[in-house]
């Protein structure tokens, strides 16, 4: 999985206001796997792509945090905070 998008957290978990660090994006319009790693150490597999320039969707499978909470699979919004396309907060959950 060495082109998949590697996708830092900064908490065990992802929620409205997250900040997620994203070092290689995902061409628009094309979805790609990804590996997120949350900042307790645990990970998750997950898929996402681009809805506009400064727009991606995330869906993260279940997985279970570093103290053992398991974390239902989930679909989030993420919006570009800088212009690098580096650094993004989580929105809101999607539907």
């Amino acid at each position: 999985m060495s082109d998949s998008v590697q996708i830092q957290v900064a908490d065990s978990h992802l929620y409205p206001g997250c900040a997620v660090h994203i070092a290689h994006l995902p061409e628009p319009a094309r979805e790609a796997e990804a590996i997120v790693e949350f900042a307790d150490g645990s990970g998750a597999h997950a898929t996402c792509h681009r809805r506009t320039f400064d727009e991606l969707e995330l869906t993260v499978d279940g997985y279970a945090t570093r103290r053992r909470h398991p974390v239902d699979a989930r679909q989030w919004l993420l919006l570009a905070v800088d212009s690098t396309h580096n650094s993004w907060r989580v929105k809101r959950r999607l539907p």
